[in-house]
């Protein structure tokens, strides 16, 4: 057992597992038996896949709770749970709870905490705050070089994290959203979550102060010299969109302007109809939750056309991502009215749905049904 955590945790070692990156501890919109622990590692929190992966919406490091709120309340998860290094993790079947608490009973007063989304008191625990990177701690020598956040941080809500720009070489502090502060309210069939208090989708794309390029985190990586160029001359009509730095706390207007420069610089780096999607249809969430129902339909239609592109195309999609594309191909459809299309769409969603993606499949199926139903109606109406 990695230290420090509560002694007692010790005991629990029938619990434990070691596990290797990308083993999956449950699927999106499953109810899972068990909650977790992550004890030392990472575990990160996924939705919609995008050529065989998906995008990050939050992570859980050690000390994390992870499943506990599904597990407990049996309402499906909003997100799919996998393991992002090796890790060691606490598996705890809800039927084993008692037996646990009795071996280590800190281990009911952190869920106790966990779901009031607040931390333990330390002398219940060792363990490190989630927050700064080793990576961050190694810069503080020569901090001058970084570009800091202005203004206060909710400390609570974020913890600071550090990057490079591939196109200006600005090096930046960002915001990215602690586990414990995610708490997801609503989950509605395109896989739009609402929440209560922070939205960790606003700040999945990280924006650099210095030339206004932006990308997921993951995307921040060395670039071509001819791409580089491109978005090194298109940095000034980047800029033309951007009031202030966004690497801060974000309003909706700023998760918009953030989304629309990314976008624009991923077109510019030559998107896949997979990656253009993903973002139309998080453009799309964005103009739904401004309450602009016109601007929701638009995204949203863009986005069912490349979703339908990268199905028909792709060749690169496993058998999971080709049937989440599918089921959005088909509730899209459905959202814009067009109900033959939307059936045609879910039928292939369960059909080519691998066993292993349960959760797709189930959901899938539930979407069919009530298509089915609508398209009765319109047929006795009619």
């Amino acid at each position: 057992m990695p230290g420090p955590l509560p002694d007692s945790y010790r005991r629990l070692a029938m619990f434990s597992s070691r596990l290797l990156p990308g083993t999956r501890l449950y699927d999106q919109g499953t109810v899972p038996d068990r909650f977790y622990v992550v004890l030392r590692g990472e575990v990160i929190f996924e939705v919609v896949s995008e050529q065989g992966d998906a995008e990050v919406v939050a992570r859980a490091d050690a000390g994390s709770f992870v499943g506990h709120v599904a597990a407990f309340t049996g309402r499906p998860t909003s997100a799919s749970a996998r393991v992002e290094r090796e890790s060691v993790v606490l598996g705890i079947p809800l039927l084993k709870l008692a037996d646990a608490i009795r071996e280590a009973p800190e281990l009911g007063i952190q869920l106790i905490y966990a779901f009031a989304g607040q931390p333990a008191p330390a002398f219940l625990s060792g363990v490190e705050e989630e927050g700064e990177p080793q990576a961050v701690a190694a810069v503080d020598a020569d901090r001058d070089d970084v570009v800091t956040i202005e203004g206060e941080i909710d400390s609570q809500l974020f913890f600071v994290d550090t990057i490079t720009c591939p196109v200006s070489s600005t090096r930046f502090e960002f915001l990215r959203v602690r586990t414990r502060a995610v708490r997801p309210r609503e989950r509605e069939s395109d896989f739009h979550v609402r929440y209560d208090d922070v939205n960790p989708t606003w700040y999945g794309v990280v924006v650099c102060p210095g030339c206004a390029f932006a990308a997921y985190q993951d995307d921040f990586e060395p670039l071509d010299e001819e791409v580089r160029a491109r978005l090194w001359e298109d940095r000034e009509a980047r800029a033309a969109f951007v009031e202030h730095a966004l690497t801060g706390t974000r309003s909706l207007e700023d998760a918009t302007t953030a989304l629309d420069l990314a976008i624009r610089c991923y077109e510019v780096r030559g998107a896949t109809d997979s990656r253009r999607a993903v973002l139309q249809h998080r453009r799309a969430w964005l103009e739904r939750e401004a309450g602009n129902a016109q601007g929701d339909r638009m995204w949203l239609t863009r986005a069912r056309d490349s979703y339908e592109r990268a199905f028909e195309a792709d060749k690169r999609l496993s058998e999971e991502a080709a049937a989440r594309i599918a089921y959005l191909v088909g509730d899209l459809s459905d959202r814009l009215g067009d109900l033959q299309s939307a059936q045609q769409w879910l039928e292939t969603a369960t059909r080519v749905a691998p066993t292993a993606s349960a959760g797709i499949a189930r959901t899938a199926r539930d979407r069919l049904q009530d298509v089915r139903e609508l398209i009765k109606r319109e047929r006795a109406a009619s």
